[in-house]
């Protein structure tokens, strides 16, 4: 049976959607429909204050709009939002294309070789399910962390740098991991473009980071969802020139001038990271000559300097 812990974490949840739902609750509230006291009330909301924009007045809390991801509409897209789910990636497989799945609380989000991502509350865990043109759909491992770390500096003034192959740091720090997949849909490619973005959630690992870390306060999550959103919806012109967009992410390539260490199936790869291919190889200079190294390959990657 599901232990103490487990049982107030469900009425944790189950308060969080009560406040996205109205974006705004009172203890009257959580009584009738979740048979709490006033006293468990309380508790359960000052867990929340410390991942979500909450405020009070008098006798009511009320979900600040911009950090209600419920209350996201995005223009021609199907918005699935969900207070809880197993994988965003696999359940935006049964949407049609053009579709948004997001949700507060990720129990066995997928990272790159089968690796599970936890999205813990006060995130943003997304998977938006795109078509575009085959040839097209090979640049996007490049595009998308170009486009967050945009955003970043943009949004925040934030210097975003990209570890290759996906991860955004930010002072050397983890703040978001992507994952893109791809698979035949007639002539085109069915595009999958995972995120999650460490925003008002407190990482599990002392690598990692958050926005709520770095600025010192919380943000509205919609703020970075709206823009995201936006921006892969136009994805497709980005893509258009890849040789711009190589340019680009060569720019924030943190790992660029590096020497590291590589984990492959068959053993390791240590040497210079000097460029990548069009395709978003690594190219890597070791003892023996160069070698190029793809996203699929890398287990891990280790930055030596």
């Amino acid at each position: 049976m599901m232990g103490r812990e487990g049982e107030e974490f469900s009425l944790l949840l189950e308060l969080l959607k009560l406040l996205s739902e109205s974006e705004k609750i009172t203890p009257t509230i959580a009584e009738r429909e979740l048979g709490l006291t006033r006293e468990e009330y309380e508790t359960l909301v000052s867990v929340l204050k410390k991942y979500f924009m909450l405020r009070e007045e008098k006798d009511t809390v009320i979900l600040y709009r911009g950090d209600n991801l419920k209350a996201l509409h995005p223009w021609g897209w199907n918005y699935v939002y969900r207070i809880i789910v197993g994988s965003t990636m696999n359940m935006a497989r049964k949407f049609p294309p053009w579709s948004v799945v997001i949700a507060e609380y990720q129990v066995y989000g997928k990272g790159r070789h089968g690796k599970t991502w936890i999205g813990s509350l006060g995130g943003l865990w997304v998977t938006y399910k795109i078509r575009l043109q085959a040839h097209l759909a090979q640049f996007l491992p490049i595009a998308v962390p170009v486009l967050l770390t945009r955003i970043l500096g943009e949004q925040f003034k934030m210097n975003a740098l990209i570890k290759w192959p996906n991860d955004i740091v930010v002072k050397d720090k983890k703040l978001a991991g992507i994952l893109v997949e791809a698979e035949a849909s007639g002539s085109d490619m069915m595009g999958y473009i995972g995120l999650g973005v460490n925003i008002n959630n407190d990482p599990p690992l002392e690598t990692a980071t958050s926005l709520k870390e770095l600025i010192g306060s919380l943000v509205p999550r919609n703020r970075v969802c709206s823009k995201l959103t936006g921006w892969i919806s136009r994805i497709d012109k980005l893509v258009e020139k890849p040789e711009l967009l190589r340019l680009e992410y060569l720019e924030k390539l943190s790992t660029l001038g590096k020497r590291v260490r590589i984990m492959v199936k068959d053993g390791e790869i240590v040497g210079n990271a000097t460029s990548i291919s069009e395709l978003g190889e690594l190219i890597v200079e070791t003892a023996s000559g160069s070698v190029k190294v793809s996203s699929s390959e890398a287990l891990k990657v280790i930055h030596l300097d």
